[in-house]
């Protein structure tokens, strides 16, 4: 199985971050997906996640074009361990990935 990932560049804006789907850490350790963060709220929020998905390939490859930042593929096998993370690049086929020998 792949699961695949976009990570916003540093010092990205809030707002675009929770636009696109990047969760809301809370301080007491959960994590929550939302459009915006009330001011009342606010002093829950420890941090907003610059790493959104897992999404598509054509997604991320855009977020990429549109913003910077990178993209990342992780592989997990039958066991539901994660064997390898391999980089999502903007030229080329991000799928030729060989599982045989390693299940």
């Amino acid at each position: 199985m792949r699961l695949s990932y976009y990570k916003f560049p540093e010092g990205t804006d809030e707002k675009i971050l929770l636009e696109n789907g990047c969760p809301v850490i809370l301080k007491n350790g959960s994590s929550t997906y939302v459009d915006s963060i009330p001011d009342e709220r606010r002093n829950e929020v420890n941090y907003v996640s610059t790493i959104c998905g897992p999404a598509s390939i054509t997604w991320i490859k855009n977020a990429m074009k549109k913003w910077g930042g990178s993209g990342f593929t992780e592989h997990y096998d039958r066991d539901g361990g994660m064997f390898e993370v391999s980089e999502i690049i903007l030229k080329g086929n991000n799928s030729t990935f060989t599982y045989n020998h390693h299940l």
